[in-house]
This record gives C-alpha cells, sequence and structure tokens, in this order.
C-alpha cells in the first residue's frame, strides 16, 4: 500500500466481529495466510488477484471476492485498486444462525449484482448515524445471499476427512506455542514421524508448511495487540519476534502493510 490513509477499519457498532475495512491503492500480501473470519469484499475499482491452491483468480470491479474462515491464500501485486471487505468472525456467524460450513462452499469469485449491492450497501451503513435494525438487516441480507450460492454446491472438505493426528497435534503445539522458538525436529518428535514427512504432511493438509503457520500465527497475535492499543514494540517481542524489524518484514509479507500503517489504520476506526 503506498500511504497510510489508503487503508481503513471501521467496527460495526453493536455488531461484534464485525468490520469493514476500505483499501485503495495496491495491497499485496505475497505470504500465503487465512483469515479467522469470513470476508466479503466488493472491488470498486481496478482488480484483486488471489492465489489459491487450485489456482490464480482474478476479481475484477463489480465482482465479489469471498474467503471462507481458513481459506489460504495470497494477494499478489495487481496495480491499483479500490475495495470494500465486510469482515465477519466465526462467533458471530453462529449467534446470528447461519452455516459457516454453506458459506464456506461460495465460490472466491462471484459476478453477482445483488450480492455486490449487498456489499457496498452494508459498508455505506458503517457510520454512527444508522438505526441498529436497519444496519443488523443489512448483515442479514448479505448472509442470506451467500448463503444461497453456496446451498447445494459440493463440500470442498467432502471426502478428505479430518486432519490426521500427527498434523493436529503439530497445529496445537505450534498455537500453543506461538511465540516460542519452536524446532521442526520437536514436531516431528511429537507427531511420530520424520521432519521430512511431517513438513509434506502438514503443507498437504494446512496449505502452508510449519514456518509459514507460525509466521501467519504471531503476525495475527500482533494484529489483536495492536487492536488492544498495544505498543508496536511490546507487541513484537509478545508475538516471539526477535525485533520491531523482523515483525515489520513478516507483518508487510502478511498483510500488505507495515504494522505502523496497520495501526493507524486502527487508530481511526
Amino acid at each position: 500500500m503506498t500511504a497510510p490513509d489508503q487503508f481503513h477499519f471501521t467496527a460495526y457498532p453493536g455488531l461484534d466481529g464485525v468490520h469493514l475495512v476500505r483499501s485503495a491503492g495496491s495491497v499485496p500480501t505475497a505470504a500465503r495466510h487465512s483469515h479467522r473470519s469470513l470476508c466479503v469484499g466488493a472491488v470498486l475499482s481496478g482488480e484483486r488477484v488471489l492465489v489459491l491452491a487450485g489456482g490464480d483468480i482474478r476479481v475484477a470491479a463489480g465482482q465479489v471476492l469471498v474467503l471462507a474462515p481458513g481459506l489460504v491464500h495470497a494477494c499478489p501485486d495487481a496495480g491499483a485498486s479500490e475495495a470494500v471487505v465486510i469482515s465477519v468472525s466465526a462467533d458471530q456467524l453462529d449467534r446470528l444462525g447461519f452455516d459457516a460450513a454453506c458459506l464456506g462452499r461460495v465460490e472466491p469469485c462471484l459476478d453477482d449484482p445483488d450480492l455486490f449491492g449487498c456489499v457496498t450497501g452494508l459498508a455505506g451503513l458503517a457510520g454512527g448515524s444508522v438505526a441498529s435494525l436497519e444496519r443488523d438487516g443489512a448483515l442479514q441480507a448479505l448472509l442470506a445471499r451467500l448463503e444461497e450460492r453456496g446451498r447445494g454446491r459440493p463440500d470442498p472438505e467432502a471426502g478428505s476427512g479430518s486432519r490426521p493426528a500427527p498434523v493436529e497435534a503439530a497445529v496445537l503445539h505450534l498455537t500453543a506455542h506461538a511465540g516460542e522458538e519452536v524446532r521442526l525436529d520437536h514436531l516431528a518428535r511429537l507427531a511420530g514421524m520424520s521432519p521430512c514427512r511431517l513438513n509434506r504432511l502438514f503443507s498437504h493438509h494446512i496449505g502452508m508448511p510449519p514456518h509459514e503457520y507460525q509466521t501467519l500465527l504471531r503476525v495475527q497475535a500482533v494484529k489483536a495487540a495492536i487492536g488492544a492499543g498495544v505498543g508496536l514494540a511490546e507487541a513484537a517481542a509478545q508475538a516471539g519476534f526477535f525485533d520491531q524489524s523482523h515483525m515489520t518484514r513478516c507483518f508487510r509479507k502478511v498483510v500488505g502493510m507495515t504494522p505502523g500503517q496497520y495501526a493507524r489504520g486502527v487508530s481511526r476506526s
């Protein structure tokens, strides 16, 4: 992103876990990563590129991008663009009574004018001078339209089964010790297999190798710390980065901007 004023977060009043992200310019995130929330975006100008396991997808102006929680992807530089993205946490989806699995079956790129209007309409209700019921209704309309698109589509996880126990053990250990130094051979011993075998199996089921997954966890920790008002140096130390420079390099690669730019965007919400 070329300037910090091209990125802006807004939390929707009364809707815990629902945020609007407005962005303009070039927002590359070369590193593979995923989000804990459902992200639904309307591309207003230019285009966005999503690199998924099945190949690259280009989302043009007037189209909608959909990223299910946990979907591993990257967003390489596709030139200047403008977009609004609605982020809805998994907890909020559950509270509202929507089927997260059904929403996860929606195609990542949709040419759907009605859905596009739902996204831009909800984006326009992010200010404070809006009736709560109007905002609630707009979110319901957006999610209902998404659920309609996902209903009847095959489940991408069908037939794949749950994650193998060795991979699950590695994920749990990395999550519990995200801020600590972890060796691949230690994870392999926990998993009961060779480091080489675990690295391949982990990458197959998670979409990235253990070291990239650890970096993602640390970046997510920094984002949470910044949102809680923690300073950048302290956030870097808490997350397990060697220093602010190390944090900045990793953060920019995953998020597409520096932690400072992210913090300024959060502070205006």
